[in-house]
């Protein structure tokens, strides 16, 4: 049990920051990372692992992919939805409530899957099994020198140099930089003739 009471805790965190906030985040997204390394498509499948307020995957959908949004703040896609709606995006994404303490996505599925400031390492090799082959994985997620100026944020959730480089040995890393509290990663999935 210790750990269900701290997800709903975290849960009702996040519910609440979105709740109270109408504009916290509104400012971050689409990420700049996501925007400069995502391929356009028509019509590839795109998986946004916890979506927010769903900036990366209302973009996603501008960008031609089918997009599963996935959050575990159900005040998040609400609120997610109604962007969506406004931006006439709707139809093209679909928003899921998942714990995301044990979401796992399928095998073999995504062309694209993108993870935002969210880290939680036993997902890791999931995501690079969900990718299809071609597919690329992109990740932008606080490390160890986010620390520095937020002293209060624990060590388990933040990267640690070189980590999120060395995490997905079955891809192939495209481009990585670390800064600004920020871990970046492109990788791709290899298809059979390379």
């Amino acid at each position: 049990g210790q750990n269900r009471h701290m997800t709903h805790g975290d849960r009702q965190k996040w519910d609440d920051r979105y709740g109270s906030d109408p504009h916290w985040q509104a400012d971050r997204m689409p990420l700049s990372w996501l925007v400069e390394h995502t391929p356009r498509s028509d019509s590839g499948l795109a998986l946004d692992v916890a979506c927010g307020l769903g900036h990366n995957a209302i973009w996603l959908a501008g960008q031609g992919y089918r997009v599963i949004a996935v959050d575990g703040s159900l005040m998040g896609l609400r609120r997610a939805l109604s962007a969506a709606r406004r931006e006439g995006m709707s139809e093209h994404i679909l928003f899921v409530q998942a714990d995301m303490d044990s979401f796992r996505p399928p095998p073999n599925f995504f062309d694209l899957i993108c993870v935002i400031r969210f880290l939680n390492r036993d997902l890791f090799p999931w995501l690079a099994a969900a990718l299809r082959p071609g597919g690329a994985l992109v990740i932008a997620t606080l490390n160890w020198q986010w620390a520095h100026t937020h002293p209060e944020v624990a060590p388990q959730f933040l990267l640690q140099p070189g980590e999120l480089l060395a995490a997905f040995p079955t891809l192939r890393v495209i481009d990585h930089c670390e800064q600004d509290g920020m871990s970046y990663l492109l990788a791709g999935k290899m298809t059979a003739d390379e």
